[in-house]
């Protein structure tokens, strides 16, 4: 290996990953994929939180498994507790970020049912604990404008966009599904 090739590597591994790229994903997107679906989610939605914790493992287990479809998972921030709760997300590898997530959905009623913004930052905090984000990491997260900028524009870009007016919302081959959350199978069954 030559000098240039060892520097390139060095500096590809030794970058962190830029925020913005930082979405979650759920298979590999090539060229096989016949079906791409974009996951626009709020963090405080009840029903983002049944279709993530209830429809989406049967998606992954039953089409991405086998590289027939392939999903990122989108910020679509409803509130301010949405919105801190992605950007807290954002501090954690993308593995991390599916634990997150899960866990987030799964006490959605417990962290989002707090009366203050101090009483959510707290709630959010004991979520994270688990996960090896202390006090400190997570105090930059909340205050960090970079990713409270990618989260708002993630709304924005897909408002803009796709005209979202509830969540959670698909988007299918860049095409909005409208139809009920509970007959996703049988659509992507006819895209197939």
């Amino acid at each position: 290996m030559n000098k240039i090739t060892i520097l390139i590597i060095f500096i590809f591994i030794s970058c962190p990953l830029k925020a913005e790229n930082n979405i979650v994903t759920y298979g590999l997107k090539s060229q096989s994929t016949k079906i791409n679906i974009k996951v626009y989610s709020s963090l405080t939605c009840p029903y983002c939180a049944e279709f993530h914790l209830k429809i989406l493992p049967n998606i992954i287990k039953k089409y991405v498994s086998s590289e027939q479809v392939y999903i990122e998972l989108h910020d679509y921030p409803l509130d301010q507790g949405a919105l801190i709760a992605a950007q807290v997300q954002k501090c954690f590898s993308i593995k991390d970020q599916k634990l997150f997530l899960d866990e987030i959905y799964k006490t959605q009623s417990k962290w989002g049912a707090a009366k203050s913004l101090k009483d959510l930052e707290y709630n959010l905090s004991e979520i994270t604990k688990p996960l090896n984000l202390d006090n400190e990491k997570f105090k930059k997260c909340i205050k960090n404008k970079d990713f409270e900028t990618i989260v708002l524009k993630s709304r924005i870009n897909a408002q803009n966009k796709y005209d979202i007016n509830s969540t959670p919302t698909l988007i299918i081959n860049e095409k909005k599904y409208k139809g009920k959350l509970k007959n996703i199978d049988k659509y992507i069954q006819k895209l197939l």
